[in-house]
């Protein structure tokens, strides 16, 4: 996952609502997962892969007690993970960490090779931005000396309002120029959901900093107090006294918990019946009544739009209650620690050990990386389009191209058979369904055009008075005014949201489109070297798995052109609604390190993964060789490794289920595996056919 850039880029994620196939959103903090053994390169990835094949036909000798037919996640891992340890400074390992690290890697010796350069590069290119960007990041005594430094009179702005209006304005100025969100006042413009030709501006909800899910949860206090004692550290270090501090926080708190009270779940969030909510300027002001709203609208440089969506109406009651003047030393407090939160990885030496002690501290990490390292991942994640075009130039192939688009059209063919043979589904919708896939956009490897906003983000060196933080700002100002320009202009369907490095691969259901970057187009995941059935188990199982996502609980409430439109009939959603429920319960069965896995939490990404297996198995039919090789590698692609702490993390928020429940449960609920392996009742993976689940079967 990328690190926190800006609230902004974090709302407009949640707004388009990416479904992504893998590690975007399970390492918030870690740019890339690290081992500290050797053995998982690339010739022994190889090697693993050659073996996963047989693995499940009883070959696999180091597996001993263990049977495939118990547990086949754990029989076709074992290997791999018992060579892994967890270094100190990692929570969690997976493929994607792998890969990403691999990239990240070569992206590095980029980064060395040009601090190390005594030639000066020409204004605006990529090789000018890297090497005065690093050097920004990496000097430390600048930093130092920086401090708050460009930030400090807007936050001065905060702590000096003196009534409600003063602090609305303040806060609104900020999100205008910055697009800093903590209370009120967020935005974003994305595609409106009901015209996905147009843009429109989203209101968005307030941060809740460690989340409602760890705020609200039961076995997640622990956690809570540790981030109450960091923000008080935070507010010590801005420069408030001990007293001052330890009040600030118990009001943040109190604030903090009333606010998830009145917030959406995780899941909720994908619902657009609850997120898509319309209001004039007036709706907005009755809605708001507590704030000026036509001038907030115009300091945040949005006003005079027909419409605005509401992401989260309640919150929004919740919050208006809250701006009132008994409240406002508590708001500014509020509003200065997200702020400092916001900007903390690219502040002064305390500032960054705070957030990195606290990020090591949720996610069970020991040790914190090297500087050099946090450095070069800093620059890359500020630069993510110069480095994108240096990976394309070195790293793309145009054949692997060629033969991915291939199977993609198998894939989306053999979707529409699928949709064909649901019974409970009548012709007419079953032709929509058919129609979306049909008019499905595919993206694979990187734009045709680059972003504008690679060229608009400019870099000012140390010697011409920049710093690290004055660039950030300049970085989320140009973000912002990339985003404005869209207003009043139809919507381009050939932009990318997603770099070509991206380990990852998504769907966007206001685009109807999947989404592969370059970066993914590799091995484990891809090899033209492999056989056909472990490339369908590989990329193939990940592509399958982006195109369910246009039917998941989220995506099926969008049509062929990207609109929030429900295309079903009654009897249709009830009958999806009875299947979606059938699904929850069956993930709520598992558990992992002890907890219960949240089948309402994960069930997009779980109808996604179940449709996926049923997609390549019928592709393969009756080649039990192939559905071997297919099998194998699908487990083989989801071995992962986390600490306890960062597996509870996951367990609170993440959409997608626990890797190893990802391989069982969709496995158990195929029926072609228990065909090709022979599975019988008295087996761990057997799950009775009345139990099996799953949307499109």
């Amino acid at each position: 996952m990328k690190k926190k850039l800006l609230a902004l880029l974090i709302a407009m994620q949640l707004v388009i609502q990416l479904a992504g196939c893998g590690d975007a959103g399970r390492q918030p903090g870690r740019q890339q997962s690290q081992t500290n053994n050797e053995e998982t390169t690339s010739n022994t990835q190889k090697d693993n892969q050659e073996s996963v094949v047989s693995s499940a036909n009883g070959q696999n000798t180091d597996a001993q007690e263990l049977r495939y037919q118990d547990d086949y996640y754990e029989f076709v891992n074992k290997r791999l993970l018992d060579k892994i340890q967890l270094a100190a400074t990692d929570a969690h390992w997976d493929w994607f960490g792998e890969l990403n690290a691999m990239v990240s890697s070569e992206m590095e010796e980029i980064i060395k090779e040009l601090a190390a350069d005594t030639n000066t590069y020409e204004k605006g290119t990529s090789e000018q931005k890297i090497k005065d960007l690093y050097e920004c990041v990496s000097n430390v005594q600048n930093r130092n000396e920086i401090g708050l430094g460009p930030l400090k009179p807007h936050m001065d702005s905060i702590r000096n309002a003196q009534s409600i209006p003063e602090y609305v304005d303040a806060l609104a100025k900020l999100s205008g120029e910055f697009g800093f969100s903590s209370i009120v006042g967020g935005y974003t413009i994305m595609q409106d959901k009901a015209d996905s030709n147009q843009y429109a501006v989203y209101m968005m909800y307030a941060d809740t900093l460690i989340g409602k899910e760890y705020i609200e949860g039961e076995n997640t206090q622990e956690y809570v107090s540790m981030y109450l004692d960091y923000i008080d550290n935070m507010l010590g270090e801005f420069g408030m006294n001990e007293s001052e501090a330890e009040n600030a926080t118990d009001s943040i708190e109190r604030l903090l918990r009333d606010i998830c009270g009145s917030t959406l779940t995780k899941e909720q969030l994908y619902d657009p019946s609850l997120t898509y909510n319309v209001f004039t300027v007036n709706e907005l002001q009755q809605l708001y009544s507590n704030v000026d709203v036509s001038k907030m609208l115009k300091t945040l440089r949005v006003d005079g739009q027909d419409k605005y969506i509401v992401m989260d109406v309640e919150q929004a009651k919740k919050i208006n209650s809250l701006l009132v003047e008994e409240n406002l030393q508590a708001l500014k407090d509020y509003s200065t620690f997200v702020m400092l939160n916001d900007v903390a990885e690219y502040g002064n030496e305390t500032y960054v050990k705070l957030h990195d002690d606290m990020q090591n501290a949720l996610y069970g990490i020991t040790e914190s990386w090297g500087n050099e390292k946090i450095w070069m991942n800093l620059t890359q994640d500020l630069l993510p389009w110069d480095f994108g075009t240096i990976y394309v130039e070195e790293h793309f192939s145009q054949a692997d191209k060629e033969d991915v688009e291939q199977m993609i059209a198998q894939i989306l063919k053999e979707y529409e058979v699928i949709i064909q043979r649901q019974d409970w589904m009548s012709e007419a919708t079953k032709q929509k369904a058919i129609r979306k896939l049909e008019t499905m956009q595919v993206k694979i490897g990187y734009p045709d055009q680059w972003p504008k906003a690679k060229d608009m983000m400019q870099v000012t060196p140390i010697s011409e008075g920049g710093s690290l933080l004055s660039n950030v700002l300049v970085s989320m100002n140009v973000a912002i005014e990339d985003s404005l320009s869209q207003l009043g202009k139809p919507v381009d369907r050939s932009e990318w949201d997603v770099t070509p490095q991206t380990i990852n691969a998504m769907y966007d259901p206001l685009n109807n489109e999947i989404i592969f970057p370059a970066a993914i187009l590799q091995a484990p995941f891809y090899d033209r070297n492999n056989s056909d059935g472990a490339n369908l188990g590989g990329i193939g199982y990940v592509i399958a798995h982006e195109v369910s996502h246009a039917f998941d609980s989220s995506g099926a409430l969008y049509d062929e052109y990207g609109n929030y439109n429900v295309w079903w009939t009654d009897e249709e959603m009830q009958k999806y609604q009875e299947l979606s429920k059938s699904i929850v319960n069956y993930y709520n069965q598992y558990e992992i390190m002890g907890s219960k896995v949240n089948g309402e939490l994960t069930l997009m990404e779980n109808i996604a993964d179940l449709g996926a297996i049923t997609c390549i198995s019928s592709i393969i039919k009756d080649d039990r060789k192939a559905l071997d090789d297919a099998f194998g590698q699908m487990a083989y692609n989801w071995a992962c490794k986390d600490t306890e702490s960062f597996m509870m993390y996951l367990l609170n928020t993440d959409t997608h289920s626990p890797n190893k429940i990802r391989v069982n449960a969709v496995l158990s609920s195929c029926d072609a595996f228990y065909e090709i392996y022979d599975i019988q009742e008295t087996d761990g993976m057997y799950v009775a056919p009345e139990n099996r689940v799953g949307i499109w079967r």
